[in-house]
C-alpha cells in the first residue's frame, strides 16, 4: 500500500500530466478507495514524522510537546484539506461552469496538494529548512496540469483557475496554522 503510494507522490511531482491522465482512471464516487489509499496515510505519515522529529529535535525527551505537534500538524493538513476541497467545489467549481461535485473536488484538493504534503513530512523531520517553504510553488504547476487534464477546464480557463485553487489551496494549511496559533496559544510550537 505504501509503495503504491509512494510512487503516486513521485508521479504527481516528476510526471503530473501522467499522473492526472492515471488518475482519471480512478473514479471512485464516495471517495473510500481515495481516503484509504491516499489522503489517510499521507496524513498518518506527516504525523508520524511531526512525532519523530520533534522527539529527535527537542534536546530534553518530550512526549507531551511531540503529541502537540501531532494534533496540531493533523489538524492543518487534515482540515486544510476539507475546508480547501469545500470551497473549491461551493464557490470555485461553478465559477468555472463545473458542477458542484464534493467527490472530484476532493480527489481534485488531494492530489493537487502532494507537494505541500512531501514538503510537510521532510520539513516534520528537519524544521529548520526554511528553502522547502519556497518549494510549495511547484503546486502550481500540478494544479494547471491537473486542470486541463483531470478537470478537462477550457484552455482559456486554465490561468484564472490555476490561480484561484492555487492560492486556496497554498494558503489554507498556512491560515489554519496562524488561526490554531492564535486561538490556542499552547500548540504554539
Amino acid at each position: 500500500m505504501y509503495k503504491s503510494l509512494f510512487i503516486l507522490l513521485y508521479k504527481l511531482i516528476v510526471q503530473p500530466v501522467a499522473a492526472w491522465d492515471i488518475l482519471i482512471t480512478r473514479q471512485d464516487k464516495n471517495n473510500e478507495n481515495f481516503y484509504k489509499s491516499y489522503l489517510f496515510p499521507i496524513v498518518g505519515i506527516i504525523a508520524l514524522f511531526s512525532f519523530i522529529g520533534v522527539l529527535f529535535s527537542v534536546k530534553t525527551f518530550d512526549v507531551q510537546l511531540a503529541l502537540k505537534v501531532v494534533l496540531k500538524e493533523v489538524m492543518i493538513y487534515g482540515g486544510g484539506f476539507y475546508l480547501a476541497s469545500f470551497v473549491l467545489s461551493e464557490y470555485i467549481y461553478p465559477r468555472f461552469g463545473l458542477e458542484k461535485d464534493k467527490s472530484s473536488a476532493e480527489r481534485f484538493t488531494g492530489y493537487g496538494s502532494s507537494a505541500i504534503y512531501i514538503i510537510a513530512m521532510f520539513k516534520a523531520l528537519f524544521p529548520s529548512l526554511f528553502i522547502l517553504d519556497i518549494l510549495a510553488i511547484y503546486t502550481v504547476y500540478i494544479i494547471w496540469t491537473g486542470a486541463a487534464h483531470f478537470l478537462k477546464l477550457k484552455e482559456n480557463q486554465w490561468i484564472k483557475f490555476t490561480i484561484f485553487a492555487s492560492i486556496l489551496i497554498m494558503l489554507t494549511p498556512f491560515l489554519l496554522h496562524s488561526l490554531i496559533n492564535l486561538l490556542m496559544p499552547g500548540m504554539r510550537i
